[in-house]
């Protein structure tokens, strides 16, 4: 009799605490800023920054590029309608950007990197970005939903890799997942 109240006590207090991770896990909020996370078996967690307007993964400090910053992102809608805007996430520089959509190459683009824009362009999608809990999904025109992120070493710094969208022909990806949460074990 007492095994069983103590099993169902620690039943219940796992409960517990698997439900209060959980709520901490939940997506951004509407207009809530948010940073992310590109997480991979093979090279760990790093954080997306901007780099002249490319969508980097790494530590900015050990990029090449004169505007490398770490990127703080807000979503006016919870829809996938709504563009991400990214905006430089530090006070100790003179910023070269602000108010830009995160984009991934539409289908008829030549690319694959991600990236940053003012404005839709032709060949950029800025909207389709979904949260499914804290990872980072797009939802197509026909409302399919996909997590085809990937990066690939760059010659923009040491450990500074490109993100990409839909490259899982190319030899040198590897597939990422984007959290808008730092994993507590990295």
């Amino acid at each position: 009799m007492l095994r069983s109240f103590v099993f169902c006590a620690v039943l219940g207090l796992l409960s517990s605490a698997s439900a209060g991770a959980l709520a901490t896990r939940n997506a951004p909020q509407v207009n809530e800023a948010f940073g992310l996370y590109a997480d991979g078996d093979s090279v760990g967690v790093h954080s997306l920054f901007y780099a002249g307007g490319k969508a980097m993964v790494g530590d900015p400090s050990n990029s090449t590029s004169a505007d490398a910053f770490p990127v703080s992102f807000t979503r006016n809608s919870a829809s996938s309608s709504s563009p991400w805007t990214a905006n430089p996430n530090s006070t100790t520089t003179t910023d070269s950007w602000s108010d830009e959509m995160l984009y991934i190459p539409s289908s008829c683009s030549s690319s694959d990197e991600m990236g940053f824009i003012p404005s839709e362009e032709a060949n950029e999608t800025t909207t389709g970005f979904i949260f499914y809990g804290q990872y980072v999904m797009v939802k197509n025109e026909a409302g399919d939903i996909s997590s085809s992120f990937y990066i690939r070493s760059s010659s923009a710094g040491e450990g500074v890799y490109s993100l990409l969208w839909d490259a899982g022909d190319d030899d040198t990806a590897i597939p990422v997942s984007l959290r808008s949460a730092k994993p507590s074990n990295s």
